[in-house]
Parts: structure tokens; sequence; C-alpha cells
């Protein structure tokens, strides 16, 4: 039987508990409100302010400036260097590998700002505006958007290393402003030359290569757009046959003795991170040995890496009808080599309408009766009877290239101007070298559906031009 005291003394304990429960809420209040108290003692005006003038004069305590590695787009471009020294409260100078113009310290209006929190803003047109600038859109798809860059940055306090670290305005990427030294300027000068060394314009052929034990296995390495990013295909087989694979797509950036490169698959599969090759300038290449005596390098080639047989496709009348290439293509000229441009461009005024064909087995009429042929039809004023120029051609499969000769006219009122035969030959010797073209189809890789064709002289590499493929 349960006691009206016993009911008495538990009441009592359960008061006690809620007594103590109380006073313990009581004193975490007073000590949050104390601690409230010490962080706003100042008004929001006053510590933002402190704010802004703390990131100001960390950016200008460190004489030789700040370094800044800058990876606008996550997949789609590769690596810029910045070098800042920020001289007062509102100006900077700033240097960048961004192009040769860049490498020399320039005046920049900057401000610290407060938004949601502490910001940096560069307001004068430099070269980190060049990374967010929409005239220059390099990558594909991304018309407009430039190279994904920023050159508003989120402050976000300092590393255990005494890096200040921020974050993208727009797109919340982090990355560190780290100090430089005596020779960041220097150094950025010494990098930005091996950006010339990588494509060198001597060939349009490139690759990739892994080496050891006797064994090479190289890779097809190309420059897909212009914003520090290269293209690695493997050759694979198909059909008996070798081929490129689909690749793979790599950013790199630029460093005193050679370049980085973001990722490399190996032969193996195994994918290897952030690779440092050195520039051998007696190879003419870049190249490490990895822990395992692997040699890896980039360098350039004479010819593809596979050999060529797009000739084939094309002296294929049943799958051929004509090839053209036309400066009104932007895509074309795109594909073509300046090179080219310099031999093709002097035509245009002696009267060619810019663009020319190559005919395969194109069936012609005339008194003797029906007959294909083969010839180059060059649109335009240029021949004797003011009209196009249509020069007959011979083509032979060569094995791996494609040699042209020439054969005449059509007709003797398509020939050449005798004024303007020294500009018109010049391009013909180009178009008939006996030493030929590696052809390829690079398949259709334009706006267009039609296949792209590129012809690259086997004398002279670093000529290529690229012709829309028709089949009637």
């Amino acid at each position: 039987m349960i006691t009206i005291k016993n009911i008495a003394m538990k009441r009592i304990a359960c008061l006690s508990t809620i007594c103590l429960a109380l006073a313990a809420l009581i004193f975490t209040i007073s000590c949050r409100d104390k601690k409230e108290k010490e962080v706003f003692e100042k008004p929001a005006a006053e510590r933002i302010q402190q704010s802004i003038n703390s990131l100001r004069e960390k950016l200008k305590s460190h004489a030789p400036g700040w370094k800044l590695t800058y990876k606008p787009g996550k997949t789609e471009t590769g690596h810029y260097q910045f070098l800042f020294r920020f001289v007062n409260d509102t100006e900077a100078e700033i240097a960048s590998d961004f192009s040769s113009d860049d490498l020399t310290l320039k005046k920049s209006e900057y401000s610290v700002l407060y938004g949601s929190t502490t910001k940096l803003s560069f307001s004068t047109a430099g070269p980190l505006h060049k990374l967010s600038d929409s005239k220059f859109s390099p990558i594909p798809g991304s018309l407009g958007s430039g190279l994904k860059g920023d050159f508003e940055f989120l402050y976000y306090g300092e590393n255990e290393q005494g890096d200040l670290v921020f974050r993208t305005n727009r797109t919340n990427k982090t990355f560190l402003f780290k100090k430089a030294s005596d020779n960041s300027l220097k150094d950025l000068e010494l990098s930005y030359p091996n950006l010339g060394k990588l494509d060198q314009k001597k060939t349009v052929y490139h690759f990739f290569s892994e080496s050891k034990d006797g064994t090479t296995i190289k890779s097809d390495l190309n420059f897909p757009y212009n914003a520090r990013v290269i293209n690695i295909r493997g050759v694979t087989e198909s059909n008996g046959k070798p081929v490129l694979d689909a690749g793979y797509l790599t950013g790199y950036g630029l460093a005193p003795e050679g370049i980085y490169l973001d990722s490399v698959k190996r032969n193996s599969g195994e994918f290897l991170k952030n690779v440092q090759l050195k520039y051998n300038e007696n190879q003419k290449r870049f190249e490490t040995v990895l822990s395992d005596g692997t040699l890896l390098t980039i360098g350039d080639s004479n010819a593809p890496v596979i050999p060529a047989d797009g000739h084939k496709y094309f002296l294929d009348p049943k799958l051929t009808s004509y090839v053209l290439f036309n400066f009104g293509h932007q895509d074309l000229v795109s594909l073509s080599t300046d090179g080219f441009i310099e031999l093709f461009g002097p035509c245009i005024r002696i009267g060619v309408d810019g663009g020319f064909i190559l005919y395969r087995q194109l069936s012609f009429a005339s008194a003797s009766g029906t007959r294909k042929i083969d010839y180059a039809f060059i649109p335009g004023t240029a021949s004797v009877l003011n009209g196009p120029v249509r020069a007959l051609l011979i083509y032979e499969d060569k094995g791996d290239r494609l040699v042209i000769k020439r054969n005449g006219y059509r007709e003797a009122g398509s020939a050449i101007k005798p004024a303007n035969a020294a500009v018109f030959n010049r391009f013909m010797n180009f178009l008939t070298d006996p030493q030929g073209f590696y052809v390829e189809n690079q398949g259709a890789v334009t706006r267009y559906p039609n296949l792209v064709f590129t012809f690259t002289s086997v004398r002279d590499p670093s000529i290529r031009f690229a012709l829309y493929h028709v089949k009637l």
C-alpha cells in the first residue's frame, strides 16, 4: 500500500530535479548571452570595415606578392598562372602566363568589398578578365561563356601554411593565394616558352608515348581547342586494322622546367595524377621517368601515329564524287593550318573565288565521247576565258599517302591566264608535290553531316587543309 508520506517524498524529489534543470538552463543562457555580447560588442559597420582592412593589410604585407594557379573549368580547361602585387589600398600589379603580352607586371585597380563575406574584386581589364571574356570562347558548346573564369573572389581566411583561401564568386571554386618569392616573375617568363615547345607548329602530328624494357607504346596527341587541354587517343584494333580510340581530355599547365598534366592514362589502365614533365632540349620533347622505370614522353612526329588510309576512301568513286575547300566555311579554315592559308590565299587576288573542288571520276562528254576524268575545279575568273580553271589531275595510291599529278587542262579555255600563272603555279606545285599527302578521314566533325578529309603535306607536315566530302 502506497502511503501519503511516500507520495509527498516523490513529489519533493521531482521538484528538486526540475529546479536543478532550470538552474542549468538559466546558467547556459547566461553564459551564451555573455559570449554573444563579447562577439557583437562592436557595431556591424565597424566589424565589416575591420574585416576589409584586415584583408587589405594581408594582401599588401608580402612585398613579392601572391601566386595563383587558376583552373577555371573543372574539366574543360587547363591551368593559368598569375602573380599579384598589391601596392596600396586600390592598386595592384598583375602578371600572367595567359599570353606573351601579360608576362610583365601591369597596373590594375582592385577593391575589397563586403557582401555575404569579404570580397576581392578586380575592376581593370587585364589577364584575369580574359578568362571570362565572352569574345574568347574556344570551348565547344560554350559559346559566349569564355573560359568560365572569374575576377571576383570571396575571402575565407588563411590555412596553416599562411595561404589566403578564396572561392570564386560565381562558381564557388576554392583556390589559394600562395606567397610569391622574388623569383616568381622570372618563373612566369621561363614557363611561357614551354607553350610553344608543346605545339611547335612544325608538324600537325604529336604523340604521347610510354616506354619500358625496349618496348614503346605510342598514342595520338592533339589540341582540340585553345584552353590548355590536350586529347590523348590510344591505338586499338577494329576489324584487324589499327584505329584510334575515343581518348580522354586532360588539362595542362606551364612550369619553368616544362609542363604538368592533370592526369595520364597508362597502357595498363592506371590513371596518374598531376604528372610533371621536363623539357629535354636534346630530344625536343617533354619527359619524365616513373618509379618503375617507365619513360613517359610528349613530342612531335612527322607522320600520323597509325598509317593514313583516308585516300583509299577518297579514291573509291563509289564512295566519293568530290571534296571541296572554301574560305567561306570557317569549320574548314579552322582545321587548316596557317601554312596552307598562306599558299592558297594569294589565289584570290588573281580572280579565284576562295575555294576549289577535287573531282573524282566525273563523267565528261566531249566530241570524242563520254569519259571519266579527275580534275581540280577552281571557280572564278582566273582562266584565259575569264572563267573557272579546270586542271586535269592523276591520283596515285602510294600505300600510306596520296600523290597527285598534273595532266593539262580540261579544255584550252579553262587554262590559267599567263598573267596569273606565277601565283597559280605556286599553289599547284604544292598540290602536286611528288611526296604527296597523308589523307585522313576525320568523320563528321563539324556542324554539318558531311565527312571531313584532311590532307597533310608529307614534305612539310606543318601544312594541312581540310575539305568537305560529297557523295552524289
